[in-house]
């Protein structure tokens, strides 16, 4: 039998939501939350991760690198749903 597991987090932060959510969902953002061990690159033909362009489905493989230059993983980028200033359910599948 396969289970399906779910991780919810929540914050309370003393800013707008509208800034959160522009710096958790770009890519300088992100990179900043798993710095200085690791980098992602974007996906090849996207100028950036910006959720409010991009449609749900396959957005392509992104790059894992430790240290900001040695691929160890990728990332094979799928989002299911977007709720523009709210979150994503994001489904993207690993090398590891």
């Amino acid at each position: 039998m396969r289970r399906r597991s779910a991780v919810r987090v929540e914050s309370r932060l003393d800013a707008a939501p509208e800034a959160v959510w522009e710096r958790v969902t770009s890519p300088e953002g992100i990179n900043f939350e798993i710095a200085p061990l690791l980098r992602m690159t974007v996906p090849g033909g996207l100028e950036a991760l910006d959720l409010d362009r991009v449609e749900p489905g396959r957005l392509g493989r992104s790059w894992i690198l430790l240290f900001g230059v040695l691929p160890v993983d990728y990332d094979d980028l799928r989002l299911e749903r977007i709720e523009p200033g709210r979150g994503f359910l994001e489904r993207s599948t690993m090398l590891s």
